[in-house]
């Protein structure tokens, strides 16, 4: 019988694949988000904050700024989906994959991710930009196109294809996926947001650090998940037959 794409599930497995990971997939995370955390704390020390909440005004280049940090974070994320895509399905299937298997097969694909992730990202952003909603439709709906581009090894065009194939009618459980997730981030944020005023700035930076790569790494992992779960319902493919691209 074909497994179900369902919320539950999904969370489910994804927290069972990432516990067995945790540490791996959070340094591979954390080693490919480098570029965006010396960008951010770029950007976050070019604010001046005090003269912002003296004159309410926002400062010149603040929203290019943001779009060019929101940028490179995108790209952080697909690329660390391709590296921890491979991990999440050696774990399904039952073996264990080395740091640097996931490494070098995240690599190997990354000209196609990359190129994906940035046509996505600009889209989306253009499409959120001139209003929110087409913008979260285009997130939905392309929510799986960087497992499609490695498992499946499509063209980045038919990647995206695809992917709106694959989650066409379960668009609604994807959007309740990535708000839980949002949710769950933000109130670990709040928590350690509240410890590390007791702990001082530094201790509040390395915090939110390891909750946002942490949380990046479960997205990845979620995202795979899902991305095998479509394929189960809608095709009835097992794990097995899917993992085997790798082998």
């Amino acid at each position: 019988m074909a497994q179900e794409f369902t919320i539950g599930r999904v969370i489910s497995t994804s927290l069972a694949v990432f516990s067995r990971n945790l540490v791996a997939f959070f340094v591979l995370a954390l080693v490919i988000g480098i570029p965006y955390i010396v960008v951010s704390l770029g950007l976050t020390g070019s604010l001046d904050l005090e003269a912002m909440e003296q004159t309410g005004q926002l400062p010149p280049g603040f929203w290019g700024m943001l779009l060019v940090g929101s940028l490179i974070y995108l790209l952080t994320y697909a690329v660390t989906q391709s590296v921890i895509i491979y991990g999440t399905f050696q774990d399904l299937r039952g073996q264990k994959a080395a740091f640097g298997d996931c490494l070098a097969r995240g690599f190997a694909v990354l000209p196609r991710v990359l190129v994906g992730a940035i046509l996505a990202s600009i889209a989306i952003m253009i499409a959120s930009m001139l209003l929110l909603i087409p913008g979260i439709i285009l997130s939905m709906m392309w929510w799986v196109f960087v497992p499609v581009l490695v498992i499946e090894g499509t063209g980045v065009t038919e990647g995206f294809g695809r992917s709106s194939s694959l989650t066409s009618g379960h668009r609604w459980g994807i959007f309740g996926l990535v708000i839980i997730v949002g949710v769950a981030q933000w109130l670990v944020g709040v928590v350690l947001g509240l410890v590390a005023t007791l702990l001082g700035p530094i201790a509040g930076e390395i915090m939110n650090t390891i909750v946002t790569f942490v949380f990046t790494a479960f997205s990845a992992v979620m995202a795979a998940v899902g991305y095998y779960y479509l394929r189960a319902e809608k095709e009835g493919i097992l794990i097995d037959d899917i993992a085997k691209v790798f082998d």
